[in-house]
């Protein structure tokens, strides 16, 4: 095929593209993607057409033919087009900027030529020579596609520089929050919010994220799902914010983290009791300590391990909610892991006496462990009414779940009742603490809820870190890759926390810890159980 006839074909699929006005247009000031521009998008990034014909990719000197999402522009030149060598291949800068660059270009095989215009990049794209006429590297496929999806492609292509994810600009990380300011939860909100602000504050003052200044836009939890999910709709596409730090769901996580994973929107999360359920699991979700489910493993381990206990039958007591039945099904595997009984599961409503009245029920299963995630304020009610039958099995709570409810247990449960937290204040490190007592002190952050306080300044630093990391060419799949990558990272506030492709809970574990119930206090002695 000539090169004249390349042009040609080039120049055919330029007939009615408008592209010069945008090409250098900035990312501060960039207009929302044209409708062809979007379809170009889509060609780069998945290598298919969104109405046309089915794009290929003939690769090698013998011209192998392959679909061209098998290889597609994104894979080898990156969301960014900067092209980063990997595996011996040094794949081009496609930035418009750098192939329109006046005084052309030089490689370093020798071969030479002048600037790209569009002709010639759609003559490189569907023809693999250079605007002199020169064969391009082998590695580059040779791709056939319409000439409306080369025009598109091309279209996009010239924008590609100044197509950054929502939220982002030149100057500024739009970041979002879904915390309640009103009600019974309001003073929560509002000292985790005031923390937030305090950090970030404090990041853009040494100068932000390689000179972008951190905004924080917040949405209110407002008690419902339906109201809370449309908060966090507008977030999404009102606020157009690139990524999500901390959303106060409230047993509605399924609502509110479906419209970030939707979006595609990176969330870190040191909020919700339900980290690392299956129905939340996105890969752009990453969750700061352990949930529910991974609390209720820790405490089999615990008791497998350390109390050596082999119970002959096991009962779990669940809140009846769905949401809760993915803690049974993480106990059940557990216990097959220890050799232990599949467990009975009870559900029960609210109501200081809902459990009570499944006592006998439970006491029939012979269970000598009780792992109890009901509603906090049936616990006593139960715990008395299995006194008072004298049934004495192990208790297994999750600490914030119970909170002080534990303390109030009958004393006939003295050294069999025993606590799961996912932090205590004695992960603090020294420069930790102080950190965290300057900030607190220099911003005047409120005296309540401090342990929230605590676990929202990790995730941030968290999340700061893996901006960080992504660089200056930030995008949400890069800062995605950059905190899957983490691994050990010291909060100063927590125990380190990792990530992984398989792990999205960034401290895979818990404390467990016994109660004093004659004394009506948590025993200062903990064990750390680690999970894999």
């Amino acid at each position: 095929m000539s090169m004249e006839h390349l042009k040609s074909l080039a120049a055919r699929a330029m007939v009615g593209c408008v592209l010069a006005a945008v090409a250098f247009a900035s990312a501060a000031s960039a207009p929302p993607l044209t409708p062809e521009e979007q379809r170009g998008r889509q060609i780069y990034h998945e290598g298919s057409s969104p109405d046309g014909p089915p794009i290929s990719a003939f690769v090698g000197r013998s011209g192998v033919k392959v679909p061209a999402g098998v290889l597609t522009c994104a894979s080898c030149h990156g969301a960014d087009g900067l092209g980063r060598p990997e595996g011996g291949v040094e794949p081009s800068n496609v930035t418009w900027g750098h192939l329109a660059t006046s005084y052309g270009h030089r490689h370093n095989n020798g071969r030479r030529h002048d600037a790209f215009d569009e002709i010639t990049l759609g003559a490189a794209i569907v023809g693999q020579v250079d605007p002199a006429g020169n064969a391009l590297d082998p590695a580059m496929p040779r791709y056939e596609m319409s000439a409306e999806d080369l025009a598109a492609l091309i279209a996009y292509m010239m924008r590609l520089e100044s197509d950054l994810d929502s939220g982002l600009s030149e100057t500024a990380i739009t970041l979002g929050s879904v915390l309640p300011s009103e009600g019974p939860y309001g003073p929560f909100g509002r000292a985790v919010a005031a923390t937030l602000r305090a950090t970030f504050d404090e990041i853009n003052a040494e100068g932000g994220i390689y000179g972008r200044r951190i905004d924080l836009k917040l949405v209110a939890y407002e008690g419902g799902p339906e109201a809370t999910a449309a908060n966090a709709r507008r977030l999404v596409e009102e606020e157009r914010v690139f990524a999500v730090l901390g959303a106060f769901a409230l047993g509605m996580e399924r609502e509110l983290f479906a419209v970030f994973a939707e979006a595609r929107v990176p969330q870190v999360d040191p909020i919700t009791l339900f980290a690392g359920h299956e129905e939340l699991q996105d890969d752009s979700t990453f969750f700061l300590l352990s949930g529910l489910s991974d609390q209720a493993r820790a405490l089999v381990d615990y008791a497998a391990l350390h109390l050596e206990l082999a119970p002959a039958a096991v009962a779990v007591v669940l809140a009846d909610n769905e949401i809760y039945g993915d803690i049974a099904r993480a106990i059940e595997r557990q216990a097959a892991a220890r050799g232990w009984p599949p467990p009975s599961v009870i559900r029960v409503g609210a109501g200081r006496d809902a459990a009570a009245r499944r006592l006998e029920e439970l006491r029939d299963s012979g269970a000598e462990a009780v792992f109890y995630f009901g509603p906090a304020e049936g616990l006593n009610g139960f715990a008395a009414a299995a006194a008072a039958r004298d049934w004495r099995p192990r208790i297994f709570l999750s600490g914030p779940i119970a909170g002080r409810q534990a303390l109030g247990l009958p004393a006939a449960f003295q050294d069999h009742v025993y606590l799961a937290y996912p932090n205590l204040p004695g992960d603090q490190s020294p420069e930790g603490t102080a950190a965290f007592r300057a900030l607190h002190k220099k911003h005047g952050l409120p005296r309540e809820h401090l342990a929230a306080q605590v676990t929202a300044y990790a995730a941030a630093r968290v999340l700061v870190e893996g901006l960080r990391r992504a660089g200056r060419a930030l995008s949400r799949e890069a800062l995605v890759a950059a905190l899957d990558g983490l691994a050990r990272l010291d909060t100063g506030q927590t125990p380190p926390v990792s990530y992984g492709p398989n792990r999205r809970v960034g401290v895979l574990g818990a404390h467990v810890l016994s109660v004093d119930l004659e004394a009506k206090r948590v025993r200062p002695e903990t064990t750390w159980v680690p999970l894999d």
